[in-house]
């Protein structure tokens, strides 16, 4: 298997085209077979395992990428640094849950639809470090003043990235799904109950 590191940008293209090929069956069948990624990537299935060391590594590659791109759309986009704690989050959660609706896989990991362990176990690691991110947000709201003290951060952060999780998890799997802002207003209220945050914060 090739480094990534060291890839040309030949490879890092064939490769790229591999995880697009990869992410399009997951998100179509929740699981994938070798020889049908490397067909829809125009590559030999020899070709793949110069870039992945078996399926599990090219399933969790896919998934991690998913995830990359989350980041990079929702928690790492720029904020209005005036804005309140609670003003701050409702723009990332609006970010968050168009996201999920846009994005390919989004259906899929958020439905539990992911038919691959391999996947399942990189989601699950994903998804704890949200949680831990979550709560650290939520400490830096209670430093400020902005969030009640007494809150435990770690079990809000769990319970409001769970709750987000099994929201869009039922939102997604309806055909039609509800309308995105429905989803937002439904996650901003539950958000405010568990932080005990008011209107002003």
């Amino acid at each position: 298997m090739t480094d990534r590191s060291s890839l040309t940008a030949k490879g890092a293209a064939t490769r790229a085209r591999l995880l697009a090929a990869a992410s399009a069956e997951l998100g179509a069948r929740g699981r994938l077979e070798i020889a049908t990624v490397a067909a829809r990537a125009g590559v030999a299935q020899s070709v793949l395992y110069r870039y992945f060391a078996n399926k599990d590594g090219l399933v969790e590659a896919v998934v991690h990428d998913f995830y990359d791109a989350y980041s990079v759309a929702v928690f790492d986009a720029p904020l209005e640094p005036e804005a309140t704690w609670m003003q701050r989050e409702a723009l990332r959660l609006q970010r968050e849950v168009h996201f999920l609706y846009a994005h390919p896989l989004g259906r899929t990991v958020t439905a539990g639809l992911l038919h691959e362990a391999a996947a399942t176990r990189a989601d699950a690691t994903r998804q704890r470090e949200q949680a831990l991110a979550a709560a650290r947000n939520i400490c830096h709201g209670q430093r400020t003043g902005q969030l009640d003290p007494s809150v435990d951060a770690g079990l809000a952060g769990a319970a409001i990235i769970g709750a987000l999780r099994a929201m869009l998890s039922d939102a997604l799997a309806r055909d039609p799904p509800p309308s995105p802002q429905l989803v937002i207003d439904a996650a901003i209220r539950l958000g405010r109950a568990v932080l005990a945050a008011g209107d002003g914060e």
